[in-house]
């Protein structure tokens, strides 16, 4: 038998609130009335269930046990949030499909269940083997607010021209995220504990939370940058962070 503490209860009741808020934006996402008149809000609560799904991390190495159960539940939460909740983002943004087409609601589908296909196939890699000091290829919640924050910004008429004309943009960056999930390339973390991660960590928290207490097209568009800042650039920085680290370990040992 398991043995569990106060601890154990603590995180998983943050794991249980990141699935609250993915079953809360999927049924908000799937309502065209609220989305017209609050479509930040998925973003907002995928914002929010990253939140409980590091909460959770952190409250479970307290916890004196290791449980199956908080394993698997942490991994059913994460997929409604950050692979479902994504999908259907990604099905309801008008811009890429024309409704009236067969063919545009078929493929429209496809590229959701693409998305949410890898996703899940990147959360439950992560299951069997945990994050050591980088990812593993795209994490999962980055790559939701990436396609999640893009499906609703390419909703605004403000940004056909970057969206335009059927919406081929987003269609390419949901299909570049969900490959560099399933990739192996690395991607920096914050358990590295270095300097300029920190930095970045700070700035990218700034933004999101401003959008989070502030949503409009102009903070959301910040989430959006600092997302894609993030895609492009972690695997180079990191790569370049690790080798000035090896240089100077190797220098402090007279190597």
């Amino acid at each position: 038998m398991v043995r569990t503490n106060k601890f154990f209860f603590i995180a998983l009741s943050f794991t249980l609130f990141n699935g609250l808020c993915g079953l809360l934006g999927i049924s908000l996402a799937l309502n065209s009335k609220f989305l017209q008149t609050t479509p930040f809000a998925p973003v907002q609560l995928i914002i929010l269930g990253a939140i409980f799904d590091f909460l959770d991390g952190k409250i479970a190495k307290m916890a004196d046990s290791e449980s199956t159960i908080g394993l698997y539940a942490d991994s059913v939460c994460d997929i409604l949030t950050f692979a479902v909740l994504p999908g259907i983002l990604l099905i309801k943004a008008p811009l890429i499909f024309n409704e009236n087409a067969l063919f545009s609601n078929f493929f429209s589908l496809l590229i959701a269940m693409f998305y949410s296909l890898a996703g899940w196939a990147r959360l439950v890699r992560f299951t069997f083997y945990p994050t050591k000091i980088y990812f593993e290829g795209f994490p999962s919640p980055a790559a939701a607010l990436l396609v999640g924050s893009s499906a609703v910004l390419a909703r605004f008429r403000e940004l056909n021209w970057i969206f335009w004309p059927t919406g081929e943009l987003l269609t390419f960056i949901a299909v570049i995220a969900a490959i560099l999930m399933v990739l192996r390339i690395p991607y920096p973390t914050p358990k590295r504990q270095m300097t300029s991660d920190t930095t970045f960590i700070i700035i990218a928290g700034i933004v999101v939370i401003v959008f989070f207490f502030l949503p409009s097209l102009i903070t959301l568009s910040g989430v959006l940058f600092i997302a894609i800042l993030y895609t492009i650039l972690g695997p180079y920085y990191l790569q370049i962070t690790e080798k000035k680290k090896e240089s100077t370990i190797n220098e402090i040992n007279g190597k």
